[in-house]
């Protein structure tokens, strides 16, 4: 195989996850990668850890440990990442997920023997595995009966894929320049995966679903964003609404966006974006029942509510 790959993992406070995640990189056909980058965001000790587990790791001579010191979010994190690498092709691999045996070669294979040049990024299915790192298979099949990815390999516009959110968060190998020219929106919040993917899309990219289990996603059941309490929906529904689609797939669209307009109008309330709030109330994609549902009624009475009663609510809210 004469590809070459940048691998890019971002990392912050978990080295025991950190060297799972190295360990199934070492598993991989290391024909196919030039470098391992790994962006640490960690606290001393935990960058002490990771520093230890990247020398014993057979695969040190590939390492490079980037050392971010003030440590940046994580998708600044990423991006610096992708500036440094050397490849055309780079992929990301989160510190607490893993790629599984065989992943790389079938992505790498896929992506040597495309003949599409529109072709941007290749991506497989994924396990689901537990805080543990147990897969569950039975979570695992209604992922990807969920997310579109229970067929045949497909080759598709990217705006397609949006639009079933087939997509993975990491995992996929991708065109570096394309990355590198995507990567980055205003107001992305922390759903920039979704921002790369649609801005992606906007630009007349194809991607290659290879239908193979390439790599391993863990729940993290005590984060924010997997309990609800962090993921910016708001922004998900903005960047979403920017996603450029043909006539014929308007409805689909519609209705992918109508599954988050209620909470999403609710958060910029939280926020004090009461006319973003305004304007995603009396969008499309609420409908007349929703709006005179008790939660419709409520989430118009927030609206509606005095201005200094919201600045005071965010002044003091915990």
């Amino acid at each position: 195989m004469t590809m070459r790959i940048s691998i890019l993992i971002p990392t912050y406070n978990r080295p025991e996850q950190l060297a799972e995640a190295v360990a199934s990189v070492v598993a991989q056909d290391l024909d196919c990668i030039c470098e391992v980058l790994i962006g640490d965001n960690s606290n001393d000790s935990m960058r002490e850890a990771n520093a230890a587990l990247i020398a014993a790791s057979p695969l040190a001579g590939l390492i490079r440990h980037v050392k971010h010191d003030p440590p940046q979010g994580n998708f600044e994190n990423q991006w610096a990442l992708a500036k440094l690498a050397k490849c055309e092709k780079i992929l990301f691999l989160h510190d607490d997920d893993k790629l599984n045996p065989g992943g790389l070669a079938s992505l790498a294979s896929a992506c040597e023997e495309e003949t599409d040049e529109r072709v941007k990024v290749w991506f497989g299915r994924n396990h689901v595995m537990d805080e543990h790192g147990a897969v569950d298979m039975t979570i695992t099949k209604q992922c990807d009966s969920l997310y579109g990815k229970d067929g045949p390999g497909a080759t598709q516009p990217v705006w397609k894929w949006c639009l079933t959110q087939s997509l993975p968060p990491n995992s996929a190998l991708l065109d570096r320049a394309t990355y590198l020219l995507n990567m980055q929106g205003a107001r992305d919040g922390n759903v920039g995966d979704w921002g790369l993917w649609v801005r992606t899309a906007n630009s007349g990219a194809w991607g290659r679903f290879v239908p193979e289990y390439v790599w391993s996603y863990r729940v993290q059941y005590a984060s924010q964003s997997q309990s609800g309490r962090g993921m910016d929906i708001h922004r998900w529904y903005e960047i979403g609404q920017q996603l450029e689609v043909p006539p014929e797939a308007e409805l689909q669209k519609a209705y992918l966006l109508a599954t988050v307009a209620c909470v999403a109008t609710m958060r910029y309330l939280r926020d004090g974006e009461r006319v973003r709030a305004f304007r995603c109330l009396t969008s499309r994609y609420w409908t007349w029942r929703q709006r005179v549902s008790p939660r419709g009624l409520a989430t118009t009475l927030f609206l509606l509510t005095p201005r200094p009663f919201w600045l005071w609510a965010l002044r003091t809210r915990a």
